[in-house]
């Protein structure tokens, strides 16, 4: 009998976690774009000097300019408890090719401490303002602004490229709108990392620590921080079934083989967008590179750096014909 009205609890937690609304009618972009490069490069300094003692060298904020607005400039965001580490060598290379390069480093991202409990302080909020005060800033560092984000950054760079008009083009890479393993199912997991205490887990629970991976990155992340994420990414695609994105020109790139978002869910992005008239390439990083789900990060297992890279260049050069 405790059995039953045990399974019957659980189903009924279940169905609730489908049930149960999750609003994102407020989470749109608020631009105030900077005037023109000292502005930008004073508020960049600004964010630099907080971060100074809080974050470690390898973890803050970081800017490659050529001393004036250029024609392009570029703006990265990283992965969740990654840093602007990163894209130490992609950023080098966007340089050489004379861009402005700015990479932020989102809040709480960064720290020394590879067990800090003060990523699970991320709110959506803090990607929401992540978003627009980066934007804005590139806008005083380039006649055009490109935004390309990775996972995390990735949902950051569709934010942008659905909410904004003053982005030229927007590349997204393995963005995490939902798991790979639950596809499709992002509510109800916003509900239950809600309802929960906010619990940190192992990105890979058998290796925990000795897990094979960049030591700018965390070994934990945190439940409710993920939430925000998924319930920015689920904000964007409602507003894509409704209406075009503000970005004209977008790439998307995935991974055939990556097993830590669900490209189902991105898949029905670019189709919305494609229908409200967007001008979007979509490329698949073939399976037979075996690479996992950081594909930018040169310090990564299994990475083909000079090959992505490449590509990554080759489709913002094709988009922007």
């Amino acid at each position: 009998m405790l059995i039953l009205l045990f399974a019957g609890l659980m189903l009924i937690f279940v169905a609730a976690l489908f049930i149960i609304p999750v609003d994102t009618a407020g989470i749109v972009s608020h631009p105030r774009p900077v005037c023109g490069y000292t502005e930008s490069m004073r508020l960049i300094e600004d964010k630099i000097a907080l971060e100074k003692g809080v974050a470690a060298d390898y973890g803050k904020t970081r800017i490659l300019s050529h001393g004036a607005k250029v024609k392009r400039a570029v703006v990265l965001y990283h992965g969740f408890t990654n840093c602007p580490r990163q894209y130490e060598k992609l950023a080098e290379r966007f340089f050489s090719l004379g861009y402005n390069v700015y990479v932020p480093r989102m809040v709480y991202h960064g720290l020394s401490d590879r067990f800090t409990k003060e990523i699970g302080k991320l709110k959506l909020k803090d990607l929401i303002e992540g978003c627009d005060h980066s934007v804005d800033i590139a806008q005083g560092l380039g006649d055009e602004v490109i935004v390309l984000g990775l996972s995390m950054g990735g949902v950051m760079a569709a934010f942008n490229a659905q909410f904004r008009n003053d982005i030229r083009l927007s590349m997204i890479l393995v963005p995490s709108f939902a798991w790979y393993f639950l596809p499709g199912i992002i509510k109800p997991i916003i509900n239950v990392a809600f309802i929960l205490p906010n619990l940190f887990l192992w990105w890979d629970p058998k290796t925990r620590e000795k897990r094979k991976c960049p030591f700018s990155m965390y070994h934990h992340f945190p439940t409710r921080p993920t939430g925000d994420i998924l319930k920015m990414g689920l904000a964007i695609l409602r507003a894509a079934k409704k209406a075009s994105p503000l970005t004209k020109d977008i790439v998307i790139m995935t991974n055939e083989i990556d097993i830590a978002v669900d490209e189902i869910s991105t898949r029905k992005l670019a189709a919305n967008w494609i229908k409200h008239g967007a001008r979007l390439i979509y490329y698949r990083f073939s399976k037979e590179l075996k690479m996992e789900h950081d594909i930018i990060d040169p310090l990564h297992p299994n990475t083909k750096t000079d090959f992505v890279y490449d590509r990554i260049i080759e489709h913002i050069d094709t988009a922007l014909r």
